[in-house]
C-alpha cells in the first residue's frame, strides 16, 4: 500500500517542487496506466458488475458503501456477492471466504465483508467473476469493493467515491500526486459519485462533472458501553483522522491517538504495548472493527466502534430509481 507523503495535499513552494520534481515519472505511470487498460480484454460477465471505487491513494470509504448496497439491494429482493482482490492477504483466489479464513490468508477487507455476506477472493478479478457465474442460482448481482482502476472485468455501474475532505489533493497521478488516474478520463466511465465523510461543505462543487450525486452520512450502528470513558483509539487506516473525528463527533472522550500504517499487521507486541500504555493512563482501547479482525484479542479488552453508512430518503429514493433503471435496463 502507498501512503500519502503529506506533499500531496498541501499548497505551499515546497510541496509544489516536490510534485514537480516527480511530475516525469507522473507522466510514465499515466502511459503505463493508459496501455493497461487498451491492451487488457476485459471479460463480460453473464451478471451485473457493481464496482465501488476511487481515483486517489487511501481509503475513500469503499468498504462501508459497498456494504450498504449489498444491503440495499437485498432488500430490492436481488442476490448480491462480494467480488474483492483481498489486499495484503496471500491466497490469489479465486476462493470463497470462510470464517476459518485468517488476515493473512485473504486480507483485512475480506473477512469485513464476509461478515455481511458471501464473499469471493480473487487477484484475477474475471476468474473470480467465472467463480461466482457457476453459482448462478445463489447470486445475481456482482458488487466489486474497489476496481476502478482493475481492467479484467466489465463494469455494468460504476460509484466514485470521493473523500469530501481531502478531494483529489494536488490533482496530479502518482507520484506527484494522489490520483491513480488523470480526472477527465476517470470521470468519462462514471455512473454516479459518492462523497463520504461528515464533511457538509463544497458539496456543490461536484455538481461540474454533471454526474448522480450521494452524500451519505457516517453513522454508529451501536453505542460500545465505554461512551463515558477516557479512550486510547489506534487503527491502521489510510485516513486514520477520519476514525478519530468519528469518535469525537458521537461524542467519545478520545485522549490519546496512535496510527498505524493502512492495512497494517498487527503484532502480539504492539498490542501489548497498546494495552500497557492504555493501563498507565488508565484508559480504554478503541479501534474500527477492519482492525480489530487482525488482532488476537482472547480477554475482550479491546473495543470497536461498528459503523455504516446512510443515505437520507430522497438519496435513497434516486439510488433505488438508478439501480432498477441500469440493473433492468
Amino acid at each position: 500500500m502507498i501512503e500519502s507523503p503529506k506533499f500531496w495535499y498541501k499548497n505551499n513552494l515546497y510541496s509544489k517542487i516536490q510534485s514537480f520534481l516527480l511530475f516525469p515519472l507522473s507522466i510514465l505511470w499515466i502511459l503505463i496506466s493508459f496501455l493497461k487498460k487498451v491492451l487488457i480484454k476485459k471479460y463480460k460477465s453473464k451478471l451485473k458488475v457493481i464496482c465501488i471505487g476511487n481515483i486517489t491513494v487511501g481509503g475513500t470509504g469503499k468498504t462501508p458503501f459497498a456494504i450498504y448496497t449489498f444491503k440495499f439491494l437485498e432488500k430490492l429482493g436481488y442476490k448480491p456477492v462480494f467480488l474483492t482482490r483481498g489486499y495484503g492477504g496471500l491466497l490469489k483466489g479465486p476462493i470463497e471466504v470462510k470464517d476459518t479464513h485468517k488476515f493473512k490468508e485473504v486480507g483485512d477487507e475480506a473477512l469485513l465483508l464476509n461478515k455481511v455476506g458471501p464473499t469471493i477472493v480473487s487477484k484475477n478479478r474475471s476468474l473470480g467473476a467465472k467463480l461466482i457465474e457457476n453459482h448462478e442460482s445463489d447470486f445475481n448481482i456482482i458488487i466489486m469493493d474497489d476496481g476502478l482502476q482493475n481492467y479484467q472485468l466489465k463494469q455494468d455501474i460504476k460509484f466514485l467515491l470521493i473523500d469530501k475532505n481531502l478531494k483529489f489533493g494536488n490533482e496530479f497521478c502518482i507520484p506527484a500526486g494522489p490520483l491513480r488516474e488523470p480526472i477527465n478520463q476517470a470521470l468519462l466511465g462514471i455512473d454516479a459519485i459518492v462523497l463520504t465523510g461528515n464533511e457538509s461543505k463544497d458539496t456543490d462543487l461536484y455538481k461540474v462533472y454533471n454526474k448522480i450525486i450521494f452524500n451519505p452520512q457516517i453513522k454508529t450502528k451501536k453505542s460500545p458501553k465505554i461512551k463515558n470513558d477516557k479512550l486510547l483509539a489506534f487503527c491502521g487506516l489510510a485516513n486514520a483522522i477520519k476514525f478519530y473525528e468519528t469518535l469525537k463527533a458521537n461524542g467519545f472522550n478520545v485522549m490519546y491517538t496512535k496510527s498505524f500504517p493502512d492495512h497494517y499487521e498487527y503484532k502480539n507486541e504492539d498490542i501489548d504495548k497498546l494495552i500497557l500504555e492504555a493501563n498507565i493512563q488508565n484508559l480504554k482501547l478503541i479501534t474500527t472493527e477492519k482492525d480489530y479482525v487482525k488482532i488476537k484479542d482472547d480477554k475482550n479488552i479491546i473495543n470497536t466502534l461498528p459503523i455504516e453508512m446512510e443515505l437520507d430518503a430522497k438519496d435513497k429514493a434516486i439510488l433505488n430509481s438508478f439501480l432498477q433503471e441500469k440493473l433492468n435496463g
